[in-house]
């Protein structure tokens, strides 16, 4: 394979080459979908979270350090190699630096100026999801207190690759990734015409998710609200085929916005679901046929909104249902809460099986709706960052454990392993600090 190394310079060669000059040019750079939506976000996260599970067998068969040192939250990462999980979150943000950077050396006519608008509006939403992505791996949490002077990401804002990288803080790293998608969200369109393209949904829907890992639940509120007044169909379960390979087509009526994971494990349709996530399902709840299926002695994962064997890591409505009816409940709004959550569950089950959810105590409701996160969202890197921010509340906080060869593996609420370090080669070109694991 080429080396994220060689393909990092072949960008800046390439740029150097080959300078857009017109928004057509502009516009063909942000529907490069292999760099900003396909393959190309971060999978140590979905590696390291506590869905499913490895035996000795599928263990050896990994060929990539990465991959196992991941799975085992060991404290080298990477042992000398590069990471894709780093390097093209950076190459997506390069290409939406440039396009940014064209848009200043035109001059809109009337007739353009929708045009440059929604290239301006879609480059700041590719920046700003890539920058929320990275955060979810190489920061802590965000903490209020002490937000100012934990250790962010490295916020590239132009396209010289020149240009040394420094480490923010995890406030302006947050910072910035809101300024970035409210300033797009002026910008982009109601309706993307296809959904690689950011549309305003996409980003009030960014913007929920971001206010939710904050904890700032007005606003994940107010954002999850208004995603839904854009677009709110639900795909009726009933009406899928539970024995389908994959029964869920890419960019249906729930994906805002269409996006998937690096590839990992070449064993990815082979690994085990554990007995605590498949165990969770009701018989009558669809998902159970719709999610798994039978692969030997063990339950395997099909249930991927993009329909193949990559894993969905996009936005889609049952999360934004999701994130309206925790951001309810946290706010004291049981009823409400109580009505979002039903509103989706309704589809997820069975006709006529589902009992709605009514008259719960506050933490009752509460801890259904986060097991229903899980349940729901599986595989699509928010079980990591939902660990990260449910670990600072101690009721919600677990401790991890895995076992690979005979050893017991575990990982503790607190443990820095839950910000992965940062790549020894970008180290040692930049000089910025290092995670402490």
């Amino acid at each position: 394979m080429t080396s994220c190394a060689e393909e990092w310079l072949d960008i800046k060669q390439d740029k150097s080459i080959v300078v857009p000059q017109s928004l057509a040019d502009l516009r063909a750079l942000l529907d490069n979908s292999p760099e900003l939506n396909f393959a190309c976000t971060p999978m140590l996260g979905i590696i390291s979270a506590d869905n499913f599970y490895l035996d000795d067998e599928d263990w050896n068969s990994l060929s990539y350090a990465e991959e196992k040192n991941a799975y085992i939250w060991n404290e080298d990462v990477y042992q000398g190699n590069t990471s894709y999980s780093y390097n093209n979150p950076y190459k997506a943000i390069l290409l939406a630096n440039i396009a940014l950077e064209g848009l200043e050396n035109i001059a809109p006519s009337n007739q353009q100026q929708q045009d440059w608008n929604n290239i301006r509006g879609s480059a700041l939403y590719y920046r700003s999801w890539m920058f929320y992505q990275l955060a979810q791996l190489y920061t802590k949490q965000y903490n209020a207190t002490t937000a100012e002077t934990d250790l962010g990401i490295a916020l590239r804002l132009e396209s010289d690759v020149n240009l040394p990288s420094t480490r923010s803080s995890v406030q302006k790293t947050y910072d910035q990734i809101i300024r970035d998608t409210r300033e797009s969200l002026e910008l982009l369109p109601q309706t993307p015409i296809v959904k690689t393209r950011p549309g305003q949904a996409a980003a009030n829907g960014l913007l929920a998710k971001v206010f939710l890992q904050m904890g700032r639940y007005e606003e994940a509120l107010m954002y999850a609200s208004a995603t839904l007044e854009l677009q709110n169909q639900l795909i009726e379960y009933n009406e899928l085929d539970t024995t389908a390979t994959y029964p869920f087509t890419q960019m249906n009526e729930e994906v805002v916005f269409q996006s998937t994971t690096y590839p990992f494990f070449e064993v990815f349709n082979s690994l085990g679901i554990t007995d605590e996530v498949y165990g969770s399902y009701d018989e009558f709840d669809l998902r159970k046929k719709l999610f798994f299926w039978q692969n030997g002695d063990k339950i395997a994962f099909k249930g991927t909104y993009d329909g193949s064997v990559q894993q969905f890591n996009g936005i889609a409505i049952d999360e934004i249902y999701l994130i309206k009816a925790e951001s309810e409940v946290r706010l004291g709004q049981l009823n409400e809460s109580t009505n979002t959550l039903n509103q989706l569950l309704q589809t997820r089950w069975v006709e006529g099986k589902y009992t709605p959810v009514s008259a719960l105590e506050e933490r009752e409701l509460l801890e259904i709706i986060l097991l229903e996160r899980r349940k729901s969202l599986l595989f699509r890197g928010i079980r990591w960052s939902d660990l990260k921010r449910l670990n600072q509340e101690p009721e919600w906080a677990v401790t991890l454990e895995r076992t690979v060869q005979g050893t017991n593996y575990t990982l503790s609420p607190e443990s820095n392993k839950y910000v992965f370090p940062i790549p020894d080669d970008v180290i040692a070109l930049s000089g910025m600090q290092q995670n402490p694991r």
